[in-house]
């Protein structure tokens, strides 16, 4: 299956054409995921303060979960979200932390119920800014968007210069006079995969797409949008590439979207122009890609090597989210994988050709970077065109994924930040390593990543 120039990875925070905050990692070959999110220096020394003083009051608080609190600031501040999972099954965790983990792990009915505990008790404090945050981004990724401006609109009321919900906002807003994105028909189906992606139709008009996870929005051009009968909207929206550069497109709203036995309505796309690379290269009717709000709405996908694609087939496992290896950063799924039996964290992007390390895992193993050999001329691929990085290459190295052994050949190292999501983890995990498998399985529901 030949993905070889495909547009990957557009996660999209949209800012109106005069804003230029947000980042989208839109990713070919040596690409990444997209989508930058949150994290400015000020705002974490302030977090820093807060959340030190999240410490269960009472004149009894034991000095052991003041440490624990200690623990979950800075593991919350660098987004390490499986290893505070963990710590979250401790007697005494702020309400807060419950709330960030359930949200991480892609529970909102426990996330809304923490989180309404910190409005209440707290309602202008930090954590109730970073809760309206969480929230919202929990709720975006599950097409829930007016629920998400009511987020992005209380947290700007607590803090009216925020940059990310500033950026947020006007996609959001854009999407204020449709219905929120609903399941309409769900019902286990499989699917044959083309080598242009999931087979599907728009108001009856066929498609194939190929279905990505790092896309935080569903894609297409002005040509598809065309053909499918969907209106543009007419305000232009500014989106951020994996190499920093930006480039401008608009919305449409698809009235149906029909994949196998799933019907779903409102789905919102993003929409590039027709000269765009690389959808300019593929041939009408597959010059797009299905995001993660799509994807939720299967809860569970599974794909062969035989190229058969089922969506919630079989019984759905019982969670169990301390054993679970896929979480949320934001709209960017992550998946914990192991490389030398220590524990690494990878955004997740089905629609990246191949798989790129990024600078926290060359600052992990330094001297396994002594061995590569460096290279100012890795080649990655943007919405706004291919752009040379800094980097370094090794021979190979093997990775474990779920207990399935895969092997990167070369493996690209970054030496210099992208997006925001390349300072927080390991590396983008990428469809060549989830090929390595004769089936692949992401369950939304389990929270795991299985490979067979």
């Amino acid at each position: 299956m030949k993905l070889t120039g495909r547009l990957s990875s557009l996660l999209v925070f949209v800012i109106a054409c005069n804003i230029t905050h947000a980042q989208t990692n839109v990713s070919s070959s040596r690409q990444g995921g997209m989508l930058a999110s949150m994290a400015k220096t000020a705002l974490l020394l302030t977090a820093t303060c807060w959340l030190l003083a999240l410490v269960p009051k009472g004149a009894t608080a034991a000095q052991d979960t003041q440490n624990h609190t200690t623990d979950f600031q800075s593991l919350y501040l660098a987004h390490r979200w499986f290893e505070l999972r963990d710590l979250a099954t401790k007697d005494g965790v702020p309400s807060f932390f419950q709330g960030a983990v359930a949200c991480a792990f892609n529970d909102l009915r426990l996330c809304e119920q923490k989180f309404k505990s910190v409005f209440e008790s707290s309602p202008r404090s930090y954590e109730a800014i970073e809760a309206h945050r969480l929230l919202a981004s929990v709720y975006f990724r599950q097409g829930k968007y007016r629920e998400a401006l009511v987020q992005i609109d209380a947290l700007l009321q607590l803090r009216p210069t925020d940059a990310d919900a500033l950026d947020d906002r006007p996609f959001l807003s854009a999407l204020q006079s449709f219905p929120d994105q609903t399941v309409v028909r769900s019902a286990s189906t499989t699917l044959e995969l083309t080598d242009n992606g999931l087979p599907f139709s728009i108001n009856g008009v066929p498609a194939a797409y190929w279905f990505d996870t790092g896309a935080n929005v569903s894609v297409l051009t002005e040509s598809e949008a065309k053909r499918f009968g969907m209106r543009l909207l007419l305000a232009p929206i500014k989106t951020g590439d994996v190499t920093g550069s930006h480039v401008e497109t608009r919305i449409a709203v698809a009235d149906k979207l029909v994949i196998g036995g799933i019907q779903l309505r409102s789905v919102p796309f993003l929409v590039f122009a027709d000269d765009q690379p690389p959808f300019n290269q593929l041939p009408l009717g597959s010059r797009g890609l299905i995001g993660i709000p799509v994807l939720l709405a299967f809860q569970r996908f599974v794909w062969h090597a035989d190229k058969k694609f089922e969506i919630g087939t079989g019984p759905l496992p019982k969670t169990d989210l301390l054993h679970a290896n896929l979480c949320f950063d934001g709209h960017h799924p992550v998946a914990q994988i192991q490389y030398e039996r220590q524990n690494l964290a990878f955004t997740l992007d089905t629609g990246a050709t191949n798989t790129d390390l990024y600078p926290p895992f060359a600052a992990e193993f330094p001297e396994l970077m002594r061995t590569a050999t460096k290279n100012d001329s890795y080649k990655m691929e943007g919405a706004a065109g291919p752009k040379n990085m800094n980097a370094a290459v090794l021979p190979s190295l093997r990775f474990s994924i779920g207990g399935f052994p895969v092997v990167l050949r070369p493996a690209g190292v970054l030496l210099t930040n992208t997006v925001e999501s390349s300072k927080l983890f390991h590396g983008n995990l990428g469809i060549d390593l989830l090929q390595q498998a004769h089936k692949t399985t992401v369950d939304f529901q389990s929270m795991m990543l299985t490979l067979e």
